[in-house]
């Protein structure tokens, strides 16, 4: 198969999404496929990649981070054509995931979306937008939903809410896979040589990006606790973000010197190794839609403790991988790691036989083959109908009509939040894919 990706964010950019676009795409090629990457550039390009296209973005747009692609599809389509995709699959429902709709409606291709963020949630802990754009934003997600051929939920929670907002297309639940080859093997010692923990210390990780979204303050407000009352233990932070000084300070404070580590960002056998270096992993995010550093822990060897949320119900069994936490409360939190703590002390592992299985589950080669699996499937049923040089030219044009009637309802739904007398509480109570925690 050709297969062509379009994504809003990728390398030298880490992040889910990058990690999850690499991951498949690298899979896809061993098993025989082609891949091209559709992908804006960066002040800062990686060396000597090969099948990404790159097309110009301004960069630093959003949060002095992410970039703003400005894809014109007039100068993708040589590049496009030359390549003849099977199949065009989007990992953003905006920008280059509507170039991705135009390219497959030029091509006649399926289109596949796999809905990797909650949106709403960003929106909410990064901008002081008002909430009509919120709504609007809903709508423009919903309606790309169904404008689409099939969709790649990375988790069952997110499906169900997709379903629950009235999305009638195809959806597949299709986690993120992991290498475990490559994770089942890490020299964690060398970690705590490098840190100076002992190695008979019970050490506590956490790998992501240090954000407010992501539910940090809670999480080292809790594990600053569990410090104070266990003097032996450690806490290895894998990361960076905007709020690592804050986590810095709270986390140091009260604790005994040598206690915390942060780590920074680390790629590759460095982050493996890291994961190898811990006892149990601590997260604590509700806006994941999968949380693919949990099936990485896991792959390592080591249980999770979490908070309740979308994508962490769909990994952890509590009491047979890790445990769970149902809401943010600290002292529940402080009383679990306590727990796994003793259980460690007297055990010397934490649910290994319930962790390795978790891992089996989340192959990198068994994810990659169901997306492929649905890819032939599609193809096969749009090869079946077939059109005219008439009837795809009318296709074409619905295509673009369904884009901006799509964008129109949005902000026809932006308007009417903005004129109702609804209370602004009503929607933001409701544990929705778009509401955050």
């Amino acid at each position: 198969m050709k297969i062509l990706m379009l994504t809003n964010v990728y390398t030298p950019q880490i992040g889910g999404v990058t990690r999850s676009v690499e991951l498949f795409s690298n899979e896809m090629r061993q098993q025989g496929h082609q891949v091209k990457i559709v992908a804006p550039e960066y002040e800062r390009m990686p060396p000597g990649e090969k099948d990404v296209i790159r097309v110009a973005a301004i960069p630093k747009f959003y949060q002095n981070q992410y970039p703003l692609p400005v894809p014109v599809v007039s100068a993708l389509l040589p590049h496009i054509h030359e390549f003849a995709p099977d199949i065009v699959h989007v990992h953003h429902p905006f920008l280059l995931g509507s170039t991705g709709q135009a390219i497959a409606a030029e091509c006649h291709v399926p289109l596949v979306y796999t809905h990797h963020t909650r949106y709403s949630v960003y929106i909410e802990t990064k901008t002081n937008w008002p909430r009509p754009i919120e709504e609007g934003i809903v709508e423009m997600i919903l309606g790309f939903c169904e404008l689409t051929n099939g969709i790649i939920a990375p988790s069952q929670g997110i499906a169900d809410l997709l379903k629950e907002h009235g999305v009638t297309t195809e959806i597949v639940v299709i986690p993120t896979g992991v290498d475990l080859k490559k994770f089942s093997k890490g020299n964690g010692s060398k970690i705590r040589k490098q840190e100076g923990i002992p190695e008979d210390a019970f050490v506590v990780g956490h790998v992501g990006r240090l954000a407010v979204e992501k539910n940090c303050r809670f999480l080292v407000r809790s594990i600053r606790e569990f410090l104070k009352q266990r003097p032996d233990a450690h806490i290895v932070v894998v990361g960076d973000g905007p709020e690592r000084a804050a986590l810095e300070e709270t986390l140091n404070e009260g604790t005994t010197s040598g206690q915390v580590h942060f780590l920074g960002f680390r790629e590759g056998q460095d982050l493996i190794d890291c994961y190898h270096s811990f006892d149990l992993f601590a997260f604590a995010s509700h806006s994941e839609t999968q949380g693919m550093v949990l099936a990485e822990a896991m792959a390592a060897g080591s249980a999770v403790l979490a908070v309740h949320g979308t994508g962490v119900s769909d990994i952890i069994v509590d009491g047979e991988n890790g445990r769970i936490i149902e809401k943010d409360d600290e002292q529940a939190y402080v009383a679990a790691l306590n727990e796994l703590y003793e259980e460690f002390k007297a055990n010397g592992k934490l649910m290994p036989e319930g962790v390795r299985k978790t891992a089996e589950h989340y192959s990198q080669t068994q994810c990659a083959t169901k997306v492929l699996n649905l890819y032939e499937r599609l193809i096969a049923e749009q090869r079946t109908a077939r059109n005219d040089e008439w009837e795809l030219m009318q296709q074409r044009w619905e295509a673009g009509w369904n884009r901006w009637r799509n964008r129109a309802r949005a902000v026809a739904a932006a308007a009417r939040e903005t004129f109702t007398l609804q209370p602004a509480g009503d929607v933001r109570n409701q544990d929705t894919l778009y509401s955050g925690p």
